[in-house]
């Protein structure tokens, strides 16, 4: 085993402790993994044990950067909505230059009288048709016997 000025490693960073079998546990205090280290053929050799928490690192840290980008996104939109309020703005849809990441906000503009009388037209014209076919289904049937 090299001396520990010989790896780079400062004194104190890996504890001992005895295991079962002859050999020993190491500690690295300072990334907490820890090794099973035997005397085998007259040398020592060190293996990584298997941590049950060593695969959750990654997903921690991925969620943790999951965090940190939902939060600046609230953030943003909560800037948003003030200056919506500061400026009158009514909340409706967004136009094509609006968003998250537009500089403005987008107003909602209300139809007319005259878009709501041509919507209720059209679908008056609409249900008249719907109706008119289902009379013509409804004679089909009973002229055609089953």
């Amino acid at each position: 085993m090299a001396p520990v000025g010989a790896t780079g490693e400062r004194p104190g960073r890996f504890t001992m402790s005895p295991a079962e079998g002859g050999g020993f546990v190491r500690l690295d205090t300072e990334t907490g993994r820890m090794a099973l280290c035997h005397r085998r053929d007259g040398e020592w050799g060190c293996r990584d044990m298997a941590e049950p928490g060593r695969g959750l690192d990654d997903e921690t840290n991925r969620l943790r950067a999951d965090n940190k980008r939902l939060k600046a996104e609230i953030r943003e939109m909560e800037e948003i909505m003030q200056g919506d309020k500061r400026h009158g703005a009514t909340h409706g849809r967004s136009g094509p230059s609006s968003g998250p990441n537009s500089s403005s906000a987008a107003e909602l503009k209300l139809p007319s009288e005259q878009d709501i009388e041509n919507v209720f037209n059209y679908t008056q014209r609409m249900l008249r048709k719907f109706r008119e076919k289902w009379k013509e289904m409804e004679a089909d049937t009973k002229a055609t016997p089953l």
